[in-house]
């Protein structure tokens, strides 16, 4: 159950204290109505036929179709689409409502044909109908939350249906009467029928009743009150012989009253509470409309120009020109997140602050300096001869940007990267520089920050392909693209087949084998290397069980991680249900960490890394030698294996740095008590000479390419037989 919300989009109260006249009033008219019932002395007054003339029906009953029109007329005119709908819920309702009542009007004993003759029956049919439309709006609008409406159409379609309501009842009882049942029998009084109808009504209003009590905003007490004093209404209708009798009257009066709380409830929503905000709100709005124009053509917090200022400024300055050239120079803070994540929000808008003050006294005359948002500034410079001619002021301004900031009583320092695109070379419209300058300052990022790039047509290439690649790869595992290759790994001492290493390829419609070296860091880039690395896990571990269950020897599958992996995925979960599905002992899998995992977040990593090892699965580091020194690492996180990086060892026969960097690798590995393996092995004299150097294992084109499941079946089965073969 939804409690109901106030008519105003102002915040919720306290619960409500019940207003003591609202309380006397419903408990007097409950309790008239009880005397009126119950009193023999009220007898005369029950069984007249005059006491309710048609005059009295029709003045109580025109007033309560104005009242009905003004709840309509109020809400719909003031309506706002940041109010809550209900309130126009209660308009088009209670415009039905009105209608409705129009036709029982003037369908009442005495009045005049309309249509077809005046009688009780028709009466009390459009009675009816104008209750049930009544009872039905206060049961939406106190079950509905009191939110607005998500379109501005709706109240449109609501008005529709209220008036298909009401035409379709005008035409049911003044064409087709006789699918009514029967009401009301001259000189016996009220059916069963009727009786079951009004109480109906009565069951259905005890909803909002409970409803509006339980809402903590005092606004929805005028909608209690009527909700009250309808149901006192209905139960009126419940006992009259004849429809001129008292409980006739009551029941009409009861009725006004409660369209006068309905008629309270929208009149406060949409008048009274409006001008009291309005006359405080143009007090404001002098003083507001000075800010306003200022903001509409500047960012709030550094003061700086918009993007719609430097819009017009670009467009002036290219009317301006007569020779020469525009540049954009697209300007981005680095690494500004990792401010705004360790020393808060607050401290990073005082960097954007001191950088743009920076950047105002730096930039070269008649140039507009602006801020696009977040730590993103754009210069709009006029004059400019060509892209060298920018090189000396970009220099100076990138290495001015970098002096130290004092914040929070210490020197922060911070880079920008810088991308320029000019005018009419890359284009003409300030839209398309913006983009290309974007472009060629993440260019620059991407060349290591704090630097600057000048556009250049291959950068959007480059661009788009990544992005068709990313497009395609959201796509590629549900489609079945992806694939595994299998590279054998040799025991360096026997000869023996010791493991394989899983290589993941992506076969794409109409492009072919696509390179791991195009779509991993793509993957990396947008997450999707999460889902993937799970889909590895789980087809290798399920290969491996197949060639295991086919009479392989105990080996491995080597599978690579991501650093994604351990910091957004669930990868001791990946690993227990790869290993779980496919039946595959633990000692099967090892895990390949790269240099870069050990280091991201040690503590976290390492705890992950101790419960894989629990599992009973391997672990060593690929590509060692090439990331960040972490020697101090390898003891505390109990790798089993290193991997030397193939680019010292594809060469190594040819180049002493790099048997010397292997030779340390492997001395290294040995005192901790790890095993080494050494990829890329392409011919027979590197092989040689890393069985000097002690190396463990060696993977690489001198035994075998990288081979397709079935293709390694048959390598590891072959091996069996004896060493494995060279294929050099």
């Amino acid at each position: 159950m939804i409690e109901p919300a106030p008519l105003t989009s102002t915040p919720a109260v306290a619960p409500r204290s019940r207003p003591h006249a609202g309380s006397v009033l419903f408990v007097g008219l409950a309790l008239l109505l009880v005397l009126v019932w119950l009193s023999p002395w009220t007898m005369p007054l029950k069984q007249s036929e005059v006491l309710f003339s048609a005059a009295t029906h029709t003045v109580l009953e025109l007033f309560a179709v104005v009242v009905a029109g003004l709840i309509f007329a109020v809400s719909w005119n003031a309506h706002q689409r940041e109010r809550a709908g209900n309130t126009m819920i209660l308009a088009c309702g209670f415009l039905a409502v009105g209608l409705i009542d129009l036709a029982h009007l003037l369908s009442y004993k005495g009045m005049p044909d309309f249509v077809t003759p005046a009688a009780p029956q028709k009466a009390i049919a459009f009675w009816l109908c104008a209750r049930y439309t009544a009872a039905l709006t206060l049961l939406v609008v106190a079950l509905r939350p009191w939110t607005r409406f998500r379109s501005d159409a709706t109240r449109y379609l609501m008005l529709a249906a209220a008036l298909s309501l009401t035409a379709a009842v005008y035409v049911l009882q003044l064409y087709a009467p006789q699918i009514w049942p029967v009401m009301f029998v001259p000189g016996q009084g009220l059916t069963p029928i009727k009786l079951v109808a009004e109480y109906g009504i009565v069951a259905m209003l005890l909803v909002p009743l409970a409803l509006f009590w339980r809402a903590p905003a005092s606004e929805a007490t005028p909608l209690l009150r009527a909700t009250a004093i309808t149901i006192l209404s209905e139960l009126c209708f419940t006992l009259y012989a004849n429809v001129n009798d008292i409980f006739s009257l009551l029941g009409h009066l009861y009725k006004v009253v409660a369209y006068g709380y309905i008629y309270q409830a929208v009149f406060v929503s949409s008048v009274r509470e409006p001008f009291l905000r309005l006359s405080a709100a143009m007090r404001q709005q002098r003083a507001a409309e000075d800010r306003l124009q200022f903001l509409a053509y500047h960012d709030p917090l550094t003061e700086l120009p918009n993007r719609l200022m430097a819009r017009t400024s670009f467009r002036d300055a290219v009317a301006r020109q007569r020779s020469g050239r525009v540049a954009l120079v697209f300007i981005d803070l680095d690494n500004f997140k990792q401010i705004n994540d360790s020393l808060g929000h607050l401290q990073g808008d005082l960097v954007l602050q001191e950088m743009a003050n920076r950047l105002r006294a730096l930039a070269p005359p008649g140039a507009t300096v602006s801020r696009q948002g977040g730590d993103e500034f754009l210069l709009v410079w006029s004059g400019v001869t060509d892209a060298a001619a920018l090189a000396p002021v970009l220099d100076m301004l990138l290495n001015r940007l970098q002096e130290p900031i004092m914040l929070a009583g210490q020197e922060l320092a911070t880079t920008v990267s810088a991308g320029i695109a000019l005018s009419p070379d890359d284009g003409a419209d300030f839209d398309t520089l913006l983009q290309k300058a974007d472009t060629a300052m993440y260019h620059a990022k991407h060349q290591g920050r704090n630097t600057w790039c000048t556009f250049a047509p291959s950068m959007l290439s480059d661009a788009a392909d990544r992005l068709d690649i990313r497009n395609g790869l959201a796509q590629a595992l549900q489609r079945d693209e992806l694939m595994l290759y299998y590279q054998p790994q040799i025991d360096l001492a026997t000869g023996r087949l010791i493991g394989v290493e899983a290589l993941i390829r992506w076969q794409r419609p109409g492009h072919g084998l696509v390179s791991p070296a195009r779509f991993i860091p793509v993957a990396e880039e947008c997450g999707l290397i999460v889902p993937i690395g799970a889909w590895v896990l789980r087809t290798a571990c399920r290969q491996m069980a197949q060639w295991r269950a086919a009479g392989a020897p105990p080996m491995v599958v080597a599978v690579n991680l991501s650093a994604l992996q351990f910091g957004r995925g669930d990868l001791e979960q990946d690993v227990h249900a790869a290993l779980e599905q496919a039946g595959l002992p633990a000692g099967w899998l090892e895990l390949e960490l790269t240099e870069s995992i050990l280091l991201q977040n040690p503590e976290q990593v390492l705890a992950i890394v101790q419960r894989l090892r629990k599992l009973g699965v391997s672990l060593s580091v690929d590509d060692f030698g090439t990331g960040y020194s972490s020697l101090a690492y390898l003891k505390q996180f109990a790798v089993d294996k290193l991997k030397i990086d193939q680019s010292f060892v594809r060469a190594i026969d040819a180049h002493p740095d790099d048997t010397a960097i292997v030779r340390a690798i492997v001395q290294m590995a040995h005192s901790l008590g790890l095993k080494t393996i050494a990829e890329g092995v392409e011919n027979a004299a590197v092989l040689e000479l890393l069985r000097k150097l002690g190396c463990d294992e060696v993977q690489g084109y001198h035994y075998a390419r990288p081979l397709p499941a079935a293709d390694t079946l048959s390598f590891i089965l072959a091996a069996q037989q004896g060493a494995a073969p060279a294929t050099a």
